[in-house]
């Protein structure tokens, strides 16, 4: 049976702004998974990093990443995809946001308040002798890449990891050849497990793309110059937040365990 249509719709879109309404009708669109050719460009020293000082925690890896993905010359927000796929959650303010402060270990996901009780954490399973350990907007894993980052503090900081994962993906797509086989290998070498995640990040791609407007009004941060959210400004995210919360493709986080 259908349903009559909310009579909130018409108010509800007349609070976006046209910038989060995406590009005009009859921008030109491009291709998912298409790379700018940046990629194979000589490099050149990256640009100065804004400070993600005065943000908050649920704005800090949404505004690296697409820093990152500026400075990598990546198209469509893919690395924004792999994100919510790596370290992606719903908040108890039911923002749905990447999470600088998420640890894998085990198999198991865990969310921390704070970068100190993250990096407290990550210590104290390798006294135990765990080493394989994922941490970070993008998970990167300090056994597979023990040389990725001087210490935990840089691991956990979300523009050092963004630009890390940014990095290794681009060499991934030029040793193999193929964005597909890219995407797999940053989670796995083994063809089962990456072709699974790869799934899973096409599936956030379609997500990114829809909330793109939401996103970026996130990785603005505060009007204000310390890193807290308004009442009226929290308020209007959990709104935007929702509004994507149950369409027809919702974000694809991370299980519990994988």
């Amino acid at each position: 049976m259908r349903k009559r249509p909310s009579l909130w719709l018409p108010v509800a879109l007349s609070l976006l702004t046209p910038a989060l309404l995406g590009a005009p009708a009859g921008a030109a669109t491009s291709q998912i998974g298409v790379w700018s050719t940046a990629l194979y460009a000589a490099p050149t020293p990256p640009p100065a990093a804004r400070s993600r000082g005065n943000l908050p925690a649920e704005a800090q890896c949404i505004a690296a990443i697409l820093d990152a993905e500026k400075t990598a010359g990546i198209t469509d927000h893919l690395l924004l995809a792999m994100g919510f796929t790596e370290s992606g959650r719903r908040t108890e303010d039911r923002l749905f946001t990447a999470w600088p402060w998420t640890v894998n270990t085990e198999g198991q996901s865990h969310y921390f308040a704070t970068r100190d009780d993250a990096i407290a954490f990550v210590r104290a399973t390798q006294a135990r002798g765990v080493s394989s350990i994922d941490v970070g907007c993008l998970q990167v894993n300090l056994r597979w890449h023990p040389d990725a980052f001087p210490d935990l503090a840089t691991a956990f900081d979300p523009v050092a990891n963004a630009r890390y994962a940014a990095g290794f993906l681009s060499a991934l797509r030029r040793d193999h050849g193929s964005l597909d086989t890219a995407i797999a290998r940053y989670h796995s070498a083994q063809s089962e497990r990456g072709e699974a995640y790869r799934q899973r990040v096409t599936g956030n791609l379609r997500w990114v793309a829809g909330a793109l407007g939401y996103l970026e009004t996130l990785a603005a941060g505060p009007i204000g110059a310390t890193p807290v959210w308004t009442k009226a400004e929290r308020g209007r995210l959990s709104f935007l937040s929702g509004l994507f919360a149950d369409g027809p493709s919702r974000p694809l986080l991370p299980d519990t365990h994988r």
